[in-house]
């Protein structure tokens, strides 16, 4: 039997369930309250610092936590929705409580929003100084996202807008307006001629007194707009009843021979056939019968008839049949006449039907009425008419009603691209003016039951409030449809390239980009698709996929459902609603409870499906193929408990320590990365003196909040600050749990007692797991580094021994445990390590090579005898100062065994304030193969 040494060069690789023969070196069985690290060794946890010197004031039983850090200055800041939906915030460095208010809303609706009895119903995102909180909680109906509101209405419920494209003579500018289908018959005169006139054409007409022309508009009772001209031309000629004798001016021997014409310019409107009309021509005469005196001073009169006709259907109908029927007498036929706009829109207006209204605006006319009306233009190439659409922007008018709002229908039969404008009238005033994209009129605007938000509002305040998210204001239901997540409640708030992210069922809906401060997750224009669109994309899946959390990744955003996860990417550089892809990528159980963390390279979740909780690390995850998805957690399979709800990280400490609610243990995994190998991939836990509430990690400073409302924080990295003992320039930390200090005790020499009174805490801490102690950490004291256990009797407590006169630090001491596993001469190859089970192994001595070190204790468990317990202190007697502390930077100590390897489990203790960092260690025994040579 040959007498072998072997050494486990470091103790970084954590806790682990498996057989001990399966154990890589320097694995260990049980880590307690200490941190496994690749440079320092596995050494005790850092103390827990007490925030303020008392509880968290109104804390309330339950609810849900969340956490907020501001900046370096003012440091982090927690905070509580209690389950009457009540909110309280607290600053972490001091404990003290802020003053909270409510904004829009009011504190009633806010508190009906927040209230329920599941914490993990509440969701929490912080973006700098806002947080967004949603909540899952199904039985609430106030949490169901809901629609209110209406777009912006029309001046008028009815409507239409006449525009004069020109003015012309000889023109009639008619307009149809009706409400029913009645038609009206509309007559109109097509021929008509002089059935008779008094024009005297005897001797002495020769000076042709009744030759000329002229334009007449004739009106006869409900008969209008008969237009007609008269042409009378005259030819002089000898009398047959010539007389010498009567040659002169006044002569009767020439006679006058008229030519006439009618031309019919404009039938009118309701003439028949047979109908006459007798009209005289203002600039001549000849009329008179018989005698040449008469015609020079009498008029001539022509009759008019109507031979043909025709006849026209027409809806012009608004309340009694025809009185729609809109026939301004046209514009001059002669084209010397001047024709305005404002004489041909005032005789429009002036014949508009009872019940409809006009108004002048520029060259056109804004109609309005109660009721629906419509309106037609007769001459198209003169006006044009529209109403509530259009199907070219083109024909809009320059000048229009103020809020006149149009649908511009682009296609005939589709209506995926119309789009609606509204009319700007310049300061607000009918007019010119210019026209802008608007939403169709009457529908619902406003999102409600939208995520609230707690705001820090000054430095000592925070508000909550409903935000204020974008509105509808362009296109309608089809264009613009109201977000999927309407009648569901909003999972989860998430932030992804510059877009707010909602997670509702199976659809991930994000707002447009770069609307930050007034959420939007309505189109921005319906006139095209723009980059800068929502996009609105469900999980497709087989299974029931209700998306709860989700973290962005270099591949784009990665989400959660229960049993399945999806990666929302694009295929371009741009991320809009055509390049969009929510993709299955993987199919693991998820606790929805817990939200994914980043670890730096990868994303580590909890699977929550077993009897215990499983940690899950995913890589490499891509837009194309699956991720690979390690269990991290495979070591330790029953360590992590099931309903985990707990979980924090820090990824510049490469640190994940996870909990639960009213347990006071805290699980951690320690790792290191080191290029694409992972190094370091450790478990362990620790057990705090209280169960634990709530925890966070914020800049290097684990916080967590104990059953006790005791705010604490752990630095993990060590701070000026911390509670040490420097010695040779060496700092030993105090190991401690809600430390804080105490001074002013009262010595008696006659007890030997010091005294510290009204101290106000100590009944505070309920049920507490460690012992409470208190420590000399004045360097400049004759025996720094002494404790005691103090006898404590309401708020006051007494030690032994004179400590009136320092500042002392007063905490809860905890063990610091580990387990070491069973010795096996173990061969390493590569990244493989092969135990020789089969041999036989005495094991004599292990030698414990520590870091810093103060006292500590080692058990031999040994099988059929009673547990070996030894005390050692680092320092011996007579070895070091007496004004020194008991502590090491370094020390190596050799443990007597003598068993068998299998017989015993060695386990290294330290339940004292000092430190204790167990580097390495390495065993000394007599070691026989049995005579078998290995193959």
């Amino acid at each position: 039997m040959a007498s072998v040494t072997q050494t486990i060069p470091q103790f970084s690789l954590g806790m682990s369930e498996q057989p001990d023969n399966l154990k890589f070196p320097g694995q260990v069985t049980e880590i307690v309250n200490a941190i496994p690290d690749v440079t320092r060794g596995l050494f005790k946890r850092p103390g827990a610092k007490r925030i303020g010197t008392s509880p968290l004031a109104n804390v309330q039983s339950g609810g849900s936590w969340f956490h907020y850090f501001r900046d370096e200055t003012e440091g982090s800041y927690i905070g509580q929705v209690a389950a009457d939906g009540q909110v309280r915030v607290w600053r972490c460095s001091d404990g003290t409580q802020m003053t909270t208010a409510y904004g829009t809303g009011g504190q009633t609706a806010i508190q009906n929003y927040l209230a329920t009895s599941t914490p993990e119903n509440l969701q929490f995102l912080t973006i700098n100084d806002t947080t967004f909180v949603s909540s899952r909680d199904s039985t609430n109906s106030n949490t169901l996202v809901g629609e209110t509101g209406t777009t912006t209405a029309r001046p008028d419920a009815h409507f239409a807008m006449l525009e004069l494209l020109r003015t012309e003579n000889g023109r009639q500018y008619g307009v149809d307006v009706f409400r029913t289908t009645d038609v009206t018959t509309l007559t109109r005169a097509t021929r008509i001629k002089i059935s008779a006139d008094t024009l005297f054409e005897g001797d002495g007409s020769g000076s042709c007194p009744g030759i000329g022309t002229q334009v007449f508009s004739v009106d006869s009772g409900s008969k209008k707009n008969l237009i007609f001209r008269i042409n009378a031309l005259g030819q002089q000629g000898v009398s047959p009843n010539y007389n010498a004798s009567s040659d002169g001016p006044d002569g009767d021997n020439y006679q006058c021979s008229y030519q006439r014409e009618v031309v019919l310019l404009h039938g009118g409107e309701g003439w028949a056939v047979g109908d006459t009309v007798t009209v005289t021509l203002d600039s001549a005469k000849g009329g008179g019968g018989t005698t040449k005196a008469a015609a020079q001073t009498t008029d001539a009169t022509y009759t008019i008839r109507v031979e043909e006709i025709e006849s026209t259907q027409v809806n012009a109908t608004i309340s009694s049949n025809g009185d729609g029927l809109i026939r301004p007498e046209p514009t001059p036929f002669d084209a010397q006449t001047a024709v305005t706009a404002d004489t041909i829109i005032g005789g429009i207006i002036a014949e508009l039907p009872s019940g409809v209204n006009g108004k002048q605006i520029g060259n056109g006319i804004y109609f309005s009425s109660s009721s629906s009306f419509t309106v037609n233009i007769v001459e198209n190439d003169l006006m044009r008419v529209m109403q509530s659409s259009v199907n070219d922007v083109q024909n809009l008018p320059n000048q229009c009603k103020h809020g006149y709002i149009v649908r511009v229908a682009n296609a005939l039969r589709a209506e995926e691209d119309d789009y609606y404008l509204k009319f700007e009238g310049q300061n607000d005033k009918d007019g010119s003016g210019s026209w802008t994209e608007c939403a169709l009129p009457g529908i619902t605007s406003t999102l409600t039951n939208m995520p609230l938000v707690i705001q820090r509002t000054g430095t000592t305040t925070f508000t909550v409030k409903q935000f204020t998210y974008g509105v509808r204001d362009v296109g309608d239901t089809l264009t613009n449809p109201m977000p999927s997540f309407v009648g569901k409640r909003i999972n989860k708030v998430l932030f992804f390239r510059n877009r707010l992210a909602l997670l509702a069922g199976e659809n991930v809906i994000t707002s447009r980009p770069g609307t930050l401060g007034e959420p939007n997750f309505f189109i921005e224009t319906a006139l095209t698709v723009s980059v800068a669109d929502p996009v609105d994309i469900s999980a497709a899946s087989m299974f029931p996929s209700d998306l709860f959390d989700g973290i962005e990744i270099n591949a784009g955003l990665l989400v959660f459902s229960t049993n399945q996860q999806f990666l929302l990417a694009s295929d371009d550089t741009v991320f809009n609603p055509d390049t969009a892809k929510l993709r299955s990528i993987s199919t693991f159980n998820y606790n929805e409870d817990m939200p994914p963390i980043s670890l730096g390279t990868t994303i580590a979740y909890i699977d929550n499906s077993g009897k215990f909780s499983r940690f899950n690390e995913m890589a490499n995850s891509a837009r194309e193929g699956e991720p690979n998805i390690i269990e991290v957690s495979k070591v330790v399979p029953t360590l992590l408990p099931k309903n985990i709800d707990l979980m924090t990280n820090s990824r510049e400490n490469s640190i994940v320590l996870i909990g639960k609610t009213g347990t006071d243990v805290v699980f951690g995994y320690k790792y290191f990365q080191t290029a694409d190998k992972r190094a370091q991939a450790a478990w362990f836990k620790w057990k705090l003196n209280n169960p634990l509430t709530y925890h966070f990690i914020i800049n290097d400073e684990y916080f967590f909040l104990d059953s006790d409302y005791y705010l604490q924080s752990i630095k993990l990295v060590q701070t000026d600050s911390d509670p040490s003992i420097v010695q040779d320039n060496v700092d030993f930390l105090l190991h401690v749990d809600n430390h804080t200090t105490v001074s002013g005790g009262s010595y008696s020499a006659a007890t030997n007692l010091t005294t510290f009174s009204s101290v106000s805490w100590l009944s505070s801490v309920t049920t507490p797991n460690h012992d409470l102690v208190v420590i000399d950490t004045n360097t400049n004291s004759a025996r720094v580094g002494r404790y005691a256990k103090p006898t404590v009797s309401g708020t006051n407590f007494t030690l032994p021994g004179n400590w009136s006169s320092a500042t002392l630090t007063i905490g809860y001491i905890y063990p610091y445990e580990v387990k070491i596993p069973t010795l096996y001469p173990t061969k390493i190859e590569g990244s493989r390590a092969t135990a020789d089970v089969n041999s036989s192994l005495v094991v004599h001595r292990v030698k414990f090579h520590f870091g810093k070190i103060g006292l500590y204790e080692t058990t031999l468990e040994r099988v059929g005898k009673t547990d070996y317990t030894e005390v050692y202190e680092s320092t011996e007697l007579d070895e070091y100062d007496a004004s020194d502390a008991p502590y090491l930077e370094e020390f190596i100590k050799t443990i007597p065994v003598y068993e068998k390897n299998t017989n015993v489990e060695i386990t290294l203790k330290s339940s004292h304030p000092a430190p204790a960092t167990l580097r390495s260690m390495s065993w000394e025994g007599d070691y026989s193969p049995k005579y078998y040579r290995r193959v």
